[in-house]
């Protein structure tokens, strides 16, 4: 037999005695049902007689018949009516050879989830003629209605979100004491008239200028607001007619999921997949969303974005604040400076505040406080400088091995540099100090009164590793008083 469902098992038994006739029609003599049963000689006995079955409780019946009639071979089929009076099923025909005039037979239906409430029927036919019916009630729960689903929305695609989000896209550019831009950024418009940035693409700028994405420049010296171990900062700046990027959800951010971010080659945006590698919360600096691969140092300041285009965190999340600055204007490992200058971390979005003080600060008032790292004034009587284990004190011995990174165990930081006179320039204060990562001072280098000529000399200076401790220091070395040349440092443990 089958269900509407599934197909059920049929069992049938019988026996019969020999010596009737083989036109004469079969006579019901009864039917049963109940939930279970077991054959006992050549009858079925059912452990409970009833009509009536709850489905899930019950996962099926049994139907038992009698009937008397011609022995011989016959042919039992049935079929199992539901409610509204269509045929649920019929089960497979059975083929039974009979020698007296007792035929008992029984079927076992399986109860299915779905099944029709109400009184079903069971009609069994005997070599094709009616022979019997039986009906029982089954009792199932309602189906609730399935469910409509919404349709499922696509994410945009790679080109959809290049050409939505580059509208809010803003170039930040520094601008030196000679008014030359001196380092480039992304940054993105985050609400009206406010552009979030990475604080290296603001840190020891004279003035900004802000370049949107209809070709609008406008310059400023101010911020809104900024944080130097968080890594970001606000700009107010008149953004009217341009969209402020869409938020989304920083907590949704999991590592090993890829989002979308936009580097920068050839002085022009593109846009890519970057993997979450990790995330981070480090004492000091706050969380950190670890991205793989890293992108160009000029990425920093852009949005972090989720599949559907929306800001979920912002590029950057240096923990080197003030390490921003060319190969030309300072000296460290090629290890050491990959590691300063690439955009391989980003920062909640949710790190930034949602409104930014009533007030704006000066870049130069912030600079004067110790936020911002001051500038460097580049001079040509500066030629070189490095840091190493040890400086020999005879100025003809060969230079030192450069080193930028050094350990607890050892007992010294060595700083030297060459300078020589260029122009009229002759005399001056040489000096030096060193800063944490907070722009705080660790170490100051007594002045030094030097008269320069046209043959190089060579200035040195130590300090002990122990007036720093495990991290990244930052060498300024001035001229009367003006850093001219920095690098940087990391002591191990």
């Amino acid at each position: 037999m089958s269900s509407p469902f599934r197909f059920a098992a049929l069992l049938a038994a019988a026996s019969l005695a020999a010596g009737t006739c083989a036109a004469e029609e079969f006579r019901l003599i009864r039917s049963l049902s109940g939930p279970s049963g077991k054959v006992e000689g050549s009858r079925f006995v059912l452990d409970q007689v009833r009509s009536r079955f709850v489905y899930p409780q019950d996962k099926s019946l049994i139907v038992y018949f009698e009937w008397e009639g011609p022995s011989g071979t016959h042919v039992l089929s049935a079929s199992w009516k539901q409610p509204d009076g269509r045929i649920g099923s019929i089960s497979p025909e059975v083929k039974i050879e009979t020698t007296s005039r007792q035929l008992n037979s029984y079927w076992t239906y399986l109860l299915v989830d779905g099944m029709a409430s109400g009184v079903w029927t069971v009609e069994v036919r005997i070599d094709g003629q009616p022979a019997g019916s039986h009906p029982f009630e089954v009792v199932a729960p309602e189906r609730p209605p399935a469910p409509v689903e919404a349709p499922v929305k696509k994410p945009p695609s790679l080109d959809e979100i290049f050409h939505s989000v580059s509208r809010s896209l803003v170039w930040v550019y520094k601008i030196d004491r000679d008014g030359r831009r001196e380092d480039t950024s992304l940054g993105f418009v985050a609400g009206p008239n406010r552009i979030a940035t990475a604080f290296q693409a603001v840190d020891a700028a004279t003035k900004l200028q802000l370049e949107f994405s209809s070709g609008r420049r406008i310059e400023t010296d101010e911020l809104a607001a900024c944080s130097r171990t968080g890594d970001w900062a606000l700009i107010p700046a008149d953004t009217t007619e341009i969209p402020a990027l869409a938020s989304g959800d920083p907590k949704q951010v999991t590592v090993g999921e890829r989002l979308i971010a936009f580097n920068v080659e050839n002085g022009a945006p593109i846009i890519g997949g970057v993997d979450i590698t990790g995330r981070r919360n480090l004492p000091v600096f706050g969380e950190r969303i670890q991205i793989s691969p890293g992108l160009a140092a000029q990425a920093a300041g852009g949005p972090l974005l989720d599949l559907w285009g929306h800001a979920v965190g912002m590029l950057g999340g240096s923990t080197t604040p003030g390490s921003r600055f060319g190969r030309h204007s300072m000296s460290v490992s090629p290890g050491l400076y990959s590691s300063l200058n690439n955009a391989s971390a980003a920062i909640p979005l949710t790190a930034l505040p949602d409104r930014a003080p009533g007030r704006t600060f000066r870049l130069a008032e912030l600079a004067a406080s110790g936020v911002l790292t001051e500038p460097l004034s580049g001079m040509p009587e500066f030629m070189y400088g490095s840091t190493a284990l040890d400086v020999s004190k005879k100025a003809g011995d060969a230079m030192p091995s450069d080193v930028s990174e050094f350990s607890m165990r050892d007992p010294q930081v060595w700083v030297y540099s060459l300078w020589a006179q260029k122009s009229k320039l002759s005399k001056g204060i040489v000096s030096a100090k060193v800063y944490d990562e907070q722009n705080r001072i660790r170490v100051t280098v007594p002045p030094k009164k030097v008269s320069l000529n046209a043959t190089p000399i060579r200035l040195a200076f130590s300090f002990p590793t122990t007036a720093l401790g495990p991290g990244i220091a930052r060498i300024d070395v001035t001229w009367d008083d003006r850093p001219v040349w920095r690098t940087f440092i990391r002591i191990t443990e």
